[in-house]
């Protein structure tokens, strides 16, 4: 089996530093044959064969931000499991990666008792560099025959070498939602801006402080939107973690130095002050969810969890709510990023043929859709083939946000290891909050940028020299 990266990360670390790292912040054909027998079926004598004993599997999938995603997701399973003779216990885990499931899920395999499959997003890549998953070849193959080609974003994180490690499951819906109303009260057409600036300058005039109205939702605190909202900005000047082909850190430029004193003045200066909502600096990942379907914000980077929320609530706020794709900055360049859920398989699971016939259930239409169709965007079609499905095509043509989104997904941006492409590196460096914490330093304890940067920089190099990330 070919175990080679595409991105020269071949030693990796050890499995004591990974947990370090990452916990402070058999094949198609076999498929059909794994279906017992209807219980009670003649035996050969004539009798009643005993009726089997269920099989068994354990699936750990991610916390959503979207419970009732949570609730579909484990009646989907459950309703394979009754078909198929299985029993089958679901488990919650961490979303994010500064949270403790790669670490978790590591301690679980050195145990010998990992779950039969994961739902997550991202940190493919982490969890190879650690040998921490069995390919899904097979598999993958398979949906892509039944269902169509998936997204760059999918085939770069979870197809590494000449096998696949992740199933696609879902492309992620997210980007920018904003109050059409509230900005045209203001006077202001928000689906013309495309730039940070213009956004910025939006909601500065949206924003009604004495009417609980702040145009800017948008945290930079240690959350995955925050993260994802500060590495877009930095990215966006031209700024990155390393080069092209991982010969070198640099972060520490002045791309990045001027991406963070673009953030510094938004956060502190006091012409921005009023587009503020108060504690914004220290929101989690449900804060502006929570502060946007309120009413109380008119602009936020999150993930479509927070239109599937106000959708399913009936919330007023969903018919003046309109999806924004990536903003650009002085790069003058769109890095819009696809991708979104997988399955994996942990290294020495169980009843991996199991699994296998799981996930592909899981794809099928008349299992996958329904989910997506409810999901107003959270669980968006990973697979070319879903998107032709008439009822697809119907809600699509119905709601303009969900088309915005589905384009989104489609993105060529390879995300946080931009321009190199992805791997276990670029997980840690998540995994440690880094470009958080530089925020932190900026905004909270008055650090400059430039040394808040230079610090953040240092600790990437400190992270590349313990995985012996660069190239030579």
């Amino acid at each position: 089996m070919n175990h080679q990266t595409q991105n020269p990360l071949s030693k990796g670390l050890s499995r004591r530093q990974m947990l370090q790292l990452l916990g402070t912040a058999a094949g198609m054909s076999a498929l059909a044959a794994c279906v017992a027998p209807p219980a009670g079926a003649p035996a050969a004598g004539g009798e009643a064969a005993p009726a089997a004993a269920p099989k068994k599997l354990v699936v750990a999938h991610r916390k959503e931000y979207f419970e009732e995603m949570e609730t579909l997701f484990v009646a989907s399973v459950q309703d394979w499991a009754k078909e198929n003779n299985y029993e089958v216990e679901t488990n919650l885990v961490a979303s994010e990666a500064f949270e403790d499931f790669v670490a978790k899920l590591l301690a679980q395999i050195q145990a010998g008792d990992p779950p039969s499959l994961v739902y997550h997003v991202r940190l493919v890549q982490a969890l190879y560099g650690q040998d921490g998953l069995d390919p899904v070849t097979d598999a993958t193959t398979e949906a892509i025959k039944l269902y169509g080609d998936v997204p760059f974003g999918h085939t770069i994180t979870e197809k590494i070498g000449d096998d696949w490690w992740g199933i696609p499951y879902m492309s992620s819906g997210g980007g920018q939602y904003a109050r059409k109303d509230a900005f045209e009260a203001a006077g202001v057409d928000i689906a013309a801006t495309t730039t940070f600036d213009e956004r910025r300058e939006a909601a500065l005039k949206a924003s009604n402080p004495d009417a609980q109205m702040y145009g800017w939702g948008i945290t930079i605190n240690k959350s995955g939107d925050g993260r994802g909202f500060i590495e877009a900005v930095i990215q966006n000047y031209g700024g990155h973690y390393t080069d092209e082909g991982l010969t070198a850190i640099t972060f520490n430029s002045p791309e990045t130095l001027a991406a963070v004193d673009w953030l510094a003045e938004t956060y502190l200066s006091e012409k921005y002050q009023p587009m503020l909502p108060p504690g914004v600096t220290s929101w989690t990942d449900s804060s502006n969810n929570e502060a946007f379907l309120a009413g109380n914000i008119a602009l936020t980077s999150n993930a479509a969890s927070i239109y599937a929320k106000a959708k399913a609530d009936k919330n007023p706020i969903f018919g003046n709510t309109i999806h924004l794709q990536t903003a650009v900055g002085p790069l003058g360049k769109k890095m819009q990023a696809g991708g979104g859920g997988y399955f994996a398989i942990p290294k020495g699971a169980a009843n991996q043929d199991g699994a296998k016939q799981l996930s592909l259930h899981l794809l099928k239409p008349e299992v996958f859709l329904p989910i997506s169709l409810v999901s107003a965007g959270l669980f968006l079609p990973a697979y070319a083939n879903h998107y032709s499905n008439p009822e697809v095509v119907k809600a699509f043509e119905a709601d303009p946000n969900l088309k915005s989104m589905g384009e989104a997904s489609l993105g060529d941006h390879p995300g946080s290891s931009w321009p190199a492409a992805p791997n276990a590196f670029f997980d840690a460096i998540q995994a440690e909050a880094i470009i958080e914490d530089m925020m932190a330093q900026v905004i909270t304890e008055g650090v400059k940028p430039a040394d808040a940067v230079a610090t953040a920089h240092d600790r990437i190099v400190k992270i590349a020299d313990e995985m012996g990330a660069l190239t030579k």
